[in-house]
Order: structure tokens, then C-alpha cells, then sequence
């Protein structure tokens, strides 16, 4: 009960916002929001992990809205590009431009210098502090820091280029 206290606390204004961005009304913006922290308590077992947590709260609050705009016989996009059939389509899809970013994501690994690459890895997906990666090559956690930043910089910079 604790935890999911501190989920909503956390991340009430984040969702509001979110949804807001989508629903025009209030009322609907206050409704979805509720159905979101409803569906999110009926799951709550899923919340556990930190790493994925919000990611989860972000997809349950699309698929709200989709729900939301499904409900009102409404068209609705999430993005210019695509409209939102089905949860199983928008499934399909996630999956699938998800697998394009990351095969994306690691060609523009390979083309930076490995030692930085390395950086990156240890600190973003093994979750490692700057400070344990400086002590483990002896070298500043500064320097660190700047070569984990050059890399997200550098996936930023050129992903869309693709």
C-alpha cells in the first residue's frame, strides 16, 4: 500500500500532464487518470521493478487513452504517422519500431570508441555509478560522466538520421 502510495505521489502530475495532452475535457482528463491508477492497483505486482516502472505507467496511460477515444467511437493518433486500431496492432508496432530503434541504436554503438561504449553499457544498462566505473579504470568520475554523456548525445543526435 506504502509503495503504491509513493507510485501516485510521484507520478500523479506526470500522468495528469500526459493525458491532458490527449483529452481536451477535464472531466474525461480526470476519469482516464483514475482508470490508469485503478488499472495500475489492480497490477501492482508488475510495479516492483524500478527499471521498468515507468515505462509501465506511461503504457498503461497510452493505452487508456486509447481505450478513452475506443470507448467514444473517436479516431485517435498517438503519433502523426499511425492511428491506434487495436491494443494488439499498437502491440505489434511497439514491438516492432522498438526492435528498429534498438538495431538503430546499436550500429551507432559500433561507430564510437569502445572504451566509451563500454562506459555507456556499464552505466545505463548494468546500472553502475559513475564513481564504481572511475575507480575501476582509475580514472575521474568526471571523465566518466563526460564520456557516457558524449555517447547518449551522440544516439540522440543521429538516431533520427536513419
Amino acid at each position: 500500500m506504502e509503495y503504491f502510495k509513493k507510485i501516485y505521489l510521484d507520478y500523479k502530475h506526470q500522468v495528469y500532464f500526459f493525458v491532458k495532452k490527449f483529452i481536451s475535457n477535464m472531466e474525461d482528463v480526470e476519469d482516464v487518470v483514475q482508470e490508469i491508477f485503478v488499472h495500475l492497483w489492480k497490477h501492482s505486482s508488475s510495479l516492483k521493478n524500478p527499471q521498468t516502472l515507468e515505462a509501465i505507467i506511461f503504457k498503461t496511460a497510452q493505452q487508456e487513452v486509447a481505450n478513452f477515444y475506443r470507448k467514444n467511437k473517436m479516431i485517435f493518433s498517438f503519433s502523426d504517422e499511425s492511428l491506434i486500431k487495436d491494443e494488439a496492432d499498437s502491440e505489434k508496432n511497439d514491438a516492432e519500431f522498438k526492435e528498429e530503434q534498438l538495431r538503430k541504436i546499436q550500429n551507432l554503438l559500433e561507430e564510437l570508441p569502445e572504451r566509451s561504449t563500454t562506459f555507456f553499457y556499464k552505466n545505463k544498462l548494468e546500472k553502475i555509478s559513475y564513481s564504481q566505473i572511475a575507480k575501476e579504470n582509475n580514472i575521474s568520475k568526471t571523465a566518466v560522466e563526460k564520456q557516457v554523456t558524449k555517447v547518449v548525445r551522440y544516439i540522440k543526435a543521429n538516431l533520427n538520421l536513419f
